[in-house]
Formats: structure tokens, sequence, C-alpha cells
């Protein structure tokens, strides 16, 4: 979470007080590059995605010979689930936008009020590291 905050692994080091040589090997072998990457743009893609299903669906069914332009019981039902997986895609946290959001607002703070931008980032460390465990607690 710390990489993902544009900590350089120096900083990263100290802050978990440990060598740059375990963060520089755990950042080569975990390949965080890639899964910060990864991270920002895997809850974008599942919903265009998902986008792109819903509309080839509606789209099946407005064109099919059976005469019938609208949707059988069991495809308003499979209409209603693509929905309602974009709907709790759109409006779930992602940790990844939210680190991303939260180090912005402490970079734009910095300059206004210090203090104010360090127990910022504190908090936010917090909250993350909610979220996190929220996630693991929950399974997802």
């Amino acid at each position: 979470m710390l990489f993902l905050q544009e900590f350089k692994q120096k900083e990263i080091a100290k802050k978990l007080g440990i060598s740059e040589i375990s963060v520089s090997r755990w950042a080569k072998d975990d390949n965080w590059d890639e899964l910060k990457k990864g991270v920002l743009t895997a809850k974008n893609k599942r919903i265009s995605e998902l986008y792109n299903e819903l509309a080839e669906f509606n789209n099946m069914i407005k064109t099919r010979d059976e005469g019938s332009r609208f949707a059988t019981s069991k495809e308003a039902d499979v209409r209603r689930k693509l929905i309602r997986d974009i709907t709790e895609l759109e409006t779930k946290y992602n940790i990844g936008q939210t680190t991303v959001i939260a180090r912005d607002f402490v970079i734009f703070t910095k300059d206004i009020d210090f203090e104010f931008s360090q127990k910022a980032n504190e908090y936010f460390d917090m909250f993350i590291n909610h979220l996190i465990e929220k996630q693991k607690w929950q399974g997802q």
C-alpha cells in the first residue's frame, strides 16, 4: 500500500523498520510495478466488460428471430444481475483508487499546512488498512 501511495523504497524501508534490500527484493519478487498497474485499472476494465456484455445481451434480445423484442423472465433476470454487478462495482471502494486519492490529497495539503498533511496521511493510512482488513474479512 505504501508503494501505491508513491513512497520510494527507501521511505518504505524506514517506515517499516527494515532494510532497503528487503524492500527491493519484495518489489522485484512480487512485481510491484505490474501489481500497481493492475490495481489501478482492474475495476475500470471489469466495469467496461460488464457494460459491453449488457449491450450485447440487449442487442441479442432486440434482434432475435423469434418475433418478441422483449426479454423473457429468464433473460430479464440475467439483465438484472448484470446491472446489479455494474452498480456494485461502480459504488464499491477500490483500495487502489482510494490510495491514489489519499496520496494526491496529502500532497495537495503539504504546502498549505504541513502538520495537517502529516496527520491526514496518518488517518489515510489507518483508513486504507481498515479497508484492506475489511476486504480480507469479507473474503474479497
